[in-house]
């Protein structure tokens, strides 16, 4: 059972989360958490702050992650001996992070590893704090150090799991722990490599954390409790109309998460995809909820092939066409090699031997790329773009993904692919024009097929 920010957000939600567990204590959890809410985030924000000298800015970040903290701490324990221990911890954790910060002020720099010890606080410190309050409410909860679990490699801030030693760990500390009829509490995004640093498993870490804990544990079930009912047949705030996924396959969420839904990181299901454990995405403000299930393969009685309309503004088009414009065995391999030198992993490729098409994220500084691509012949770089992507397992061949094409082009896209999973077809157009694509989509395959 992992748990997001917004799940354990502060005391009113740490306490929902324990009754959450509560009901299902019989099924023996496996709890992950998250940071509290915005707490990675304020960390990043104090990274940078102190970068670059800048006092003033650090000291309220830092204030505010410490009451932040605390009043977690107060609102969930009553017990004065359980809170006056806890309350060291977070100030011996505070300060720790106050002298990293400190280090990387006077260096002016802060190292990847160093980075890394700094963002590991939040999650550190929720799940202490997450351990605490469900013993608070009569749950036999036991804090794992993840640091001591989580085995991985020394690429900072984007570490991988070592799974084999994972698993004689997960034997070593976990099931006995589950065994003795505890309930294991452990912060993800958090591990550490051969030689003891604190290590980062990236954006989308705590999912990634649960889902390889859970593999190597091949648990019955991985939950996501996040702030929604599920994965949404389209970005509710595009479409008031937007309902629920009742089941989607591994690889429809996987085209969901990387085009739009923010539920998942599309990273984080491999380790599922592989034993077929099913991964359950639930709302903890709203747990009588079935949420979605994510299964492996498709189901032949599904009505409709579609499952989601998915979308995502602020990206970029960009246009490389060969100079001689003629077949050039040697050009693409050229433009796509000037993007891994720079470790620019582009949303989406259309190539050939005369010219390419990207799309790539707003966080691309696409001025020294277009420069760099000069080298390769003509440049078009097209700022304010978006991706509008229709997800279904069975959209590869048939006449579904001739419905699909035909119901895109009317909304006069720049580029259309299908993606290699064969579960979306994803076209690019103006960021202006996104709002009615996804909105008329929508109700081309939902409100219209649900009406008739």
């Amino acid at each position: 059972m992992k748990f997001g920010g917004t799940s354990v957000a502060d005391a009113d939600r740490i306490r929902a989360a324990a009754e959450i567990v509560a009901a299902q204590r019989q099924r023996r959890p496996v709890v992950v958490v998250s940071a509290l809410g915005g707490v990675t985030d304020l960390l990043l924000e104090a990274v940078a702050a102190a970068r670059r000298g800048d006092v003033e800015g650090l000291d309220p970040i830092l204030a505010d992650l410490e009451r932040r903290h605390r009043w977690a701490l107060g609102g969930s324990l009553t017990d004065s001996a359980r809170r006056h221990d806890l309350t060291l911890e977070i100030t011996g954790a505070f300060e720790d992070l106050r002298q990293r910060l400190r280090s990387v002020r006077i260096l002016g720099e802060g190292t990847p590893r160093a980075v890394d010890a700094i963002l590991a606080t939040g999650e550190l410190l929720s799940s202490r704090i997450v351990a605490a309050a469900f013993r608070e409410a009569g749950l036999p909860a036991e804090w794992l150090d993840p640091r001591q679990l989580v085995p991985t490699d020394e690429r900072f801030g984007g570490a991988e799991p070592d799974v084999a030693e994972l698993r004689e760990r997960c034997k070593r500390l976990v099931l006995p722990a589950v065994e003795r009829g505890t309930i294991p509490v452990v912060g993800g995004f958090v591990g550490a490599s051969a030689d003891g640093a604190t290590t980062t498993l990236g954006r989308g870490g705590s999912d990634t954390s649960a889902v390889v804990i859970g593999s190597t544990l091949e648990v019955e079930e991985i939950q996501i409790w996040t702030d929604v009912d599920g994965l949404m047949s389209a970005d509710p705030r595009l479409v008031p109309a937007a309902r629920p996924v009742p089941r989607a396959s591994f690889a429809e969420a996987a085209e969901l998460a990387f085009y739009g839904a923010k539920v998942l990181h599309p990273d984080s299901l491999a380790p599922a995809v592989r034993l077929g454990i099913p991964v359950r995405v639930l709302n903890s403000a709203r747990p009588a909820e079935a949420g979605t299930v994510i299964v492996d393969g498709d189901e032949p009685e599904r009505r409709s092939p579609i499952v989601s309309v998915a979308s995502r503004g602020g990206v970029r088009s960009l246009r490389v066409l060969g100079r001689r414009l003629r077949a050039d065995p040697g050009f693409a391999a050229g433009v796509l090699g000037s993007l891994r030198a720079r470790s620019v992993a582009p949303d989406l490729v259309v190539a050939s031997e005369i010219g390419v098409h990207l799309v790539l994220g707003a966080d691309v500084d696409a001025a020294s790329l277009v420069g760099e691509l000069r080298a390769f012949g003509e440049v078009e770089l097209r700022e304010g773009r978006a991706i509008v992507c229709v997800v279904g397992s069975r959209l590869e061949d048939g006449p579904a993904r001739e419905v699909v094409l035909t119901a895109i082009a009317g909304f006069h896209p720049e580029l259309v692919s299908c993606g290699s999973t064969g579960a979306g077809l994803a076209a690019v157009l103006p960021e202006a024009r996104l709002a009615d694509a996804v909105r008329g989509l929508h109700r081309r395959f939902f409100e219209d097929a649900r009406a008739s």
